[in-house]
């Protein structure tokens, strides 16, 4: 068998052996190599539970104010609704009021046009009147005129010129019942002209009355639409508010249910928060009862580690995975951390063990070191490898490493801190 196919098989071997383990899925601690350690992430979870308790009350209290501004707001629309009934009532009398104005003022003008139809007419018979007694009196003048013309001897020579008592008695009768008609008939067409003359006299008077009454009609006309138009806008004005009003309830009422909304998911990351801190102790606790364990059960001698075929390989990719472009001593370190786990009694037995035990390394989880196997680590890695499986330890029996932050002390070689919790 060649070398070549030797370490293809020790890689084969070790997938399996990765494949079996993963599958098996035992429980294990914090992983050797992570970002946080368990303490740390129990730390910042109920941080940040804290954080969503104190939002969660922060957002209770948002609820109660919105609520309280909401139920001002519908008290106030309430008013307003109240308001904006009176306006509309009021509005609809005045309406009345300006239809029953409206009405009186036809009324009013039908009457005027009544009246302006009547002095039309009695212009009409007083023109009419006026030209009968001047057709009269121009008759009267005409027949006068014709006796005079009838007989040139004058009245006297007339009078004496009759040949009998009757004769001057008829004439005498029919002078004065002509002068007796003329005087009656110029008389009647007088008094009739007079009184169509005080009669349209009276009906102007009348219309002029009633155009004052329709002139304060119209006035009063004018109030009632000047009323009608402030009873208008203020109900105008108050819709307006009615509506602004409405809206800002509907946006409270928005807010609100926004802020149940994330009172809920609040509550839902508080639960989570609880399940994952329940979780981070009972796994702190492991750890912590692993490394006490570690302590007090007797370890196991270097000699007593029994190193399969490939796992040279394995740990060399382990180291070139976890600290490759570490210091030297750093990969040593890397190393070591498995043997002190292999030693412990408290961990598997072997480095396949070890590397393999679930939720430890990152690299297995990601499959970094599947691939890393396929290809082989670099000589300073191999050479760390060799130095921790002949023994080399400079970290103590220290158990755990991560990358160095304030909270961890232990034992800092590069970028990484190697302790014991």
């Amino acid at each position: 068998m060649t070398k070549r196919t030797d370490h293809i098989l020790k890689i084969s071997v070790a997938a399996l052996m990765t494949v079996a383990l993963l599958a098996e899925g035992r429980p294990g601690v914090m992983p050797v190599f992570a970002d946080k350690t368990t303490e740390q992430k129990l730390v910042e979870e109920q941080q940040e539970k804290a954080q969503k308790e104190q939002k969660l009350t922060e957002t209770h209290g948002k609820i109660g104010n919105l609520e309280g501004s909401k139920n001002v707001l519908q008290g106030y629309l309430t008013g307003l609704n109240s308001d904006l009934a009176q306006v509309s009532n009021e509005l609809s009398s005045i309406e009345g009021k300006l239809s029953d104005k409206e009405e009186e003022i036809e009324k009013t003008q039908g009457e005027i046009e009544d009246l302006e139809d009547e002095i039309g007419q009695l212009t009409e018979d007083l023109e009419k009147a006026t030209a009968e007694a001047d057709e009269q009196y121009e008759v009267m003048k005409k027949r006068i005129k014709r006796l005079y013309e009838q007989n040139s001897m004058g009245p006297a020579q007339t009078f004496l010129g009759l040949k009998s008592f009757g004769e001057i008695l008829n004439y005498a009768e029919y002078v004065e019942r002509a002068n007796e008609y003329d005087q009656n008939l110029l008389t009647n067409l007088k008094d009739k002209r007079d009184e169509i003359k005080e009669k349209k006299a009276k009906v102007e008077q009348d219309k002029l009355d009633i155009e004052k009454k329709k002139q304060s009609q119209q006035e009063e006309l004018s109030d009632i639409k000047d009323l009608k138009s402030d009873a208008a806008k203020e109900q105008n004005k108050v819709k307006g508010l009615v509506n602004q009003t409405v809206t800002q309830i509907s946006g409270y009422s928005g807010a609100i249910a926004q802020a149940e909304a994330d009172a809920k998911q609040y509550e839902a990351e508080i639960q989570a928060h609880d399940a994952k801190i329940k979780a981070l102790e009972e796994e702190l606790a492991k750890e912590r009862a692993l490394a006490e364990k570690s302590r007090q059960m007797a370890k196991k001698n270097l000699s007593q580690i029994n190193v399969s075929d490939g796992e040279r390989d394995l740990l060399a990719c382990l180291i070139y995975c976890e600290a490759g472009n570490e210091p030297y001593q750093g990969q040593v370190a890397v190393g070591a951390v498995v043997m002190n786990r292999c030693m412990s009694g408290a961990f598997p037995d072997t480095i396949t063990g070890v590397i393999y035990q679930s939720g430890q390394f990152a690299p297995v989880a990601s499959g970094r070191l599947a691939a890393r196997l396929a290809q082989g680590a670099n000589e300073s890695c191999y050479n760390a490898a060799d130095e921790a499986l002949a023994g080399s330890n400079p970290i103590g029996d220290c158990l755990f490493f991560r990358t160095v932050i304030p909270e961890i002390s232990g034992k800092i070689i590069g970028n990484h801190v190697f302790y014991n919790p």
